[in-house]
């Protein structure tokens, strides 16, 4: 149970031992980073295309006279301060980073519960909101709190009788202080969510796994500088207040994708544009052979957006402009983190019977795929943007001040084209010795099986044709693209061999690290090695009977 976990103890709140704690943090962290070196926007610009929203935020970046973003002990001081005044609002500690700053889960229901358990009984959706996973993205985090204190109050009244919400104001307590993007161990965290080689993606997982959340939504920010070196005589600024997308593999069933972009990303859109908020689809600009270019957000698995649609649930990315300004247009990128991600609490709880629904029937569907071995059921393990029709970008003129279309290649990532497919096996067989690959599979939420004794099983073993080794590391890991041939034969397995059936709503993760070839799977990250001409110690079982095999912790 969620509040009985070692790293999930729930902090009482009474004066006391606020005092204590809040003069605990003080003594240890001081107030984040903030770069007095930054790149500054034209004044025209700002006031013309970014000016400051009516109203107040009460969160704590925008207490009168800071100058730096909300420190850690500036934050746990305003979360407990803000779970006094909520009848709905409970708050766990779910762990700590690799320093040792406390990571804060703010956990609102009606009733009030500090227990998953007792919130999945309400039978409710749940919508989990993580910010700041890259330290350098202040807004959403700070948009998050602003939730958070909404969430306190009135819009906690009209929405908590139909949804449960999940709040993880800061995921990256540590890279927040040194206002950079990756962790103290200088990983990134939002390419963790397969291999979790960092403590604070397998904590936030674990209790992500204990809520099983319907809808996500993960807050960032992007650069605003950079990008149009060759727009009009000085360059290019990205306009968009705003950029949003859902989840893309696809391995994700197709009725969560269509709701997802259908429902949720529009009516963020559209209510971003009714507040004067400028929106797009999320992308990534390049030139390729001079021809100015955007890609739609990418598919691979291992990036929070699809890790968690690949649960499956509704999985969204929310990004202001806002890398490399420093605190200019603060209020307006907070702003529009909170509209956009109260919008999509509120779109959740005002069809909530179709959220449920939809993600009930997705999670089934998935498990129940894994049960028989159909070959017209195939996995997706790569595939590329598909080129659809030029579009033109809203972007700024540095030069002139104002707004200009840019015209652009667009490769559609909603239209993925798949260039490497296998059948989807009933389960994956690997020997006793791979405790590694349990474990990391587990944090996804996997269920993890053994064999009840030796057996000799029919199966396919992959073979080794061909690798290729990248000269540098990526997030700690030389990566092996492979290539292999699948062969059937019989296998001797012993007693304690690990087995991942494929009969669970998860399975697909199960896939994207175990299929050698996948995107991002272990072979890719040098998990398992993999050597030319050898077989690999991963076996796919594609009967239709069932394996004895018990259910481990």
């Amino acid at each position: 149970m969620f509040n009985q976990r070692r790293v999930n103890k729930i902090i009482t709140t009474t004066a006391l031992t606020l005092s204590l704690i809040l003069s605990s943090f003080s003594q240890v962290f001081a107030a984040p980073y903030l770069p007095d070196n930054y790149n500054k926007q034209p004044e025209n610009i700002i006031k013309k295309h970014f000016p400051k929203p009516a109203g107040s935020i009460l969160t704590p970046a925008f207490k009168e006279g800071k100058k730096d973003f909300t420190s850690h002990d500036e934050m746990m001081e305003f979360i407990y301060n803000l779970q006094k005044t909520s009848n709905h609002m409970k708050v766990s500690i779910i762990g700590q980073t690799q320093e040792g700053k406390p990571i804060p889960l703010l956990i609102f229901s009606n009733p009030s519960y500090s227990n998953a358990a007792d919130i999945l009984k309400l039978e409710r959706p749940v919508v989990w909101l993580q910010g700041q996973i890259h330290g350098n993205e202040p807004a959403g985090g700070e948009g998050a709190l602003g939730v958070a204190k909404n969430l306190a109050g009135k819009l906690g009244d009209e929405v908590l009788g139909k949804v449960s919400v999940v709040i993880l104001p800061r995921f990256n307590g540590d890279g927040s202080f040194y206002f950079q993007r990756q962790m103290a161990s200088k990983l990134d965290s939002n390419r963790d969510h397969l291999k979790f080689d960092i403590q604070e993606t397998i904590l936030v997982h674990e209790a992500f796994n204990e809520f099983k959340p319907e809808v996500v939504i993960d807050a960032h920010e992007y650069s605003v500088f950079g990008k149009f070196k060759n727009a009009g005589s000085k360059g290019g600024l990205v306009y968009h207040d705003i950029l949003i997308s859902s989840a893309k593999n696809l391995n994700i069933p197709k009725e969560v994708r269509k709701v997802s972009d259908n429902l949720f990303v529009n009516n963020v859109q559209k209510d971003l544009a009714s507040r004067n908020f400028s929106s797009y689809d999320y992308y990534t600009f390049t030139e390729r052979g001079g021809k100015p270019t955007i890609f739609e957000a990418g598919t691979d698995p291992k990036i929070g957006r699809n890790a968690y649609g690949l649960q499956p649930s509704f999985s969204f990315l929310v990004e202001s402009r806002g890398i490399g300004i420093g605190k200019e247009n603060f209020e307006r990128r907070v702003l529009s983190h909170i509209v956009s991600a109260q919008n999509i609490i509120r779109t959740t709880a005002n069809n909530a019977d179709l959220v449920k629904k939809t993600i009930d029937n997705a999670r089934k569907e998935i498990t129940k795929l894994g049960k028989t071995v159909d070959s017209n059921d195939k996995l997706v393990l790569r595939d590329l943007h598909k080129k659809v029709a030029n579009d033109k970008l809203d972007i700024i003129d540095i030069g002139t001040g104002e707004k200009v279309k840019l015209d652009v290649e667009v490769f559609s990532s909603k239209e993925a084209i798949p260039t490497l497919e296998r059948v989807r096996p009933t389960a994956y067989i690997l020997p006793p010795a791979y405790h590694e690959v349990a474990k990391r599979l587990s944090y996804s939420g996997v269920v993890v099986r053994k064999l009840n004794k030796d057996m000799e099983l029919p199966v396919e073993a992959y073979k080794v044709k061909d690798k290729k080794i990248d000269t540098n590391y990526y997030e700690g890991h030389l990566r092996n693209d492979v290539t292999v041939d699948v062969s059937k034969k019989n296998g001797a397995f012993p007693k304690g061999s690990y087995v991942f059936t494929m009969d669970q709503p998860n399975a697909n993760l199960i896939a994207m690290c175990l299929e050698p070839d996948a995107e991002d799977s272990f072979v890719k990250f040098n998990i398992i090695p993999a050597e030319i001409n050898n077989e690999l110690p991963i076996y796919r079982y594609v009967e239709n009977k069932s394996i004895d095999a018990k259910i481990i912790k």
